[in-house]
């Protein structure tokens, strides 16, 4: 039975050990799915070198298709996971994985759909902007030094500049690919 998606959260810094626990977590991840999966891609801030982020690595892997995903889920629900299913974002299985550190978060999608896209834009506009690394990084302390210490509150603090993350970092994303 799956617990309550809300749960305290923290702010740490970037820990170079990161890469390499997604890297191992990544082909576990894969190994429980099977052959559904088309991409796996490390995502959100623990993806951002020198970026804060709570301490969870997030993987996203992308399907081609997300029904035919579903039925593979229970693979990682046997490895640890606990299954959300697509609760807040339709068209994204939500799982993750606490316990002994580290922790994970997998989110899985249809690849090439927006929701793909749109993270991996984000996550390689981060690494190419360190003046917006260090705005984001002074937002979410400042969420959390103002009491938002739970997912949801913290979620809720970052709306707004995150949208605004998103809408800069996809139209750096379009005009890279026409220069490409």
């Amino acid at each position: 039975m799956r617990g309550d998606v809300d749960e305290p959260i923290s702010i740490v810094a970037y820990d170079p050990r990161w890469p390499l626990e997604y890297e191992a977590e990544s082909a576990r991840v894969r190994a429980a799915l099977g052959p559904v999966v088309v991409a796996i891609e490390p995502f959100g801030s623990s993806a951002v070198p020198g970026l804060v982020s709570k301490p969870i690595i997030d993987i996203l892997v992308g399907v081609a298709d997300l029904q035919e995903a579903k039925a593979h889920v229970a693979g990682l629900v046997a490895i640890g996971y606990e299954d959300f299913g697509e609760i807040f974002v339709p068209g994204r299985i939500y799982l993750r994985k606490r316990g002994t550190a580290p922790h994970f978060n997998v989110a899985v999608t249809e690849y090439g759909k927006p929701f793909w896209e749109t993270n991996l834009a984000v996550r390689d506009y981060l690494r190419a902007h360190p003046a917006e690394v260090l705005a984001y990084a002074r937002h979410k302390q400042e969420a959390v030094a103002q009491g938002a210490t739970m997912f949801s509150s913290y979620s809720q603090a970052k709306d707004a500049f995150v949208r605004g993350l998103r809408e800069r970092a996809l139209a750096w994303a379009a005009g890279r690919g026409a220069a490409g």
